[in-house]
């Protein structure tokens, strides 16, 4: 990679790793909002905390699943691909990043039309469009879908994905 890219492929880091902090902390705020109003009755109801923690959790999630696949963080089983030769290896590797290519892409798709097709529907406590909550789908889509391209052409060019950036810590 050239420096500009590597000077891309950082900010780029950082600003997921920062949306995913702040969604991460609206989850775990409007959680805890949520359970202490619940138990100290002279803090008013919120019925808006639970819609706030799972809209928070899922665009979080779908945010940082593209980092995850370039890091090698999502989970795995390689129980049986050890004892294989490394050109077995190989294959097996770009078979399985291939299949989650095309998913990934299924749900792009899908993940636009279900964005376009609940524009119109309401969330009941915080009465945001559910299409633009949905956005989180074909967003993370992307993002997966960007990286997984970029450890399949790491496959087909070195013969196995990308070790972890020696700054990421072991699944």
């Amino acid at each position: 990679m050239s420096v500009d890219s590597l000077t891309i492929r950082r900010w780029y880091d950082r600003i997921i790793i920062a949306l995913v902090f702040v969604s991460f902390s609206v989850m775990l705020g409007a959680a805890l909002i949520g359970t202490l109003a619940r138990y100290l009755t002279f803090l008013p109801v919120i019925t808006w905390g639970e819609e706030v923690t799972r809209f928070a959790g899922i665009w979080s999630v779908f945010l940082v699943s593209g980092l995850s696949i370039r890091r090698g963080a999502h989970l795995g089983v390689d129980m049986f691909t050890r004892l294989m030769t490394p050109k077995i290896q190989r294959l097996v590797a770009l078979a399985v990043f291939l299949m989650v290519l095309g998913f990934v892409l299924i749900l792009l798709v899908y993940g636009i039309v279900l964005s376009a097709d609940n524009l119109a529907q309401i969330s009941p406590a915080l009465e945001w469009r559910m299409g633009l909550v949905y956005l989180c789908i074909p967003i993370g889509a992307a993002l997966m879908s960007f990286e997984l391209v970029i450890v399949i052409i790491h496959v087909l060019r070195r013969g196995m994905p990308p070790p972890p950036p020696a700054d990421a810590s072991p699944a």
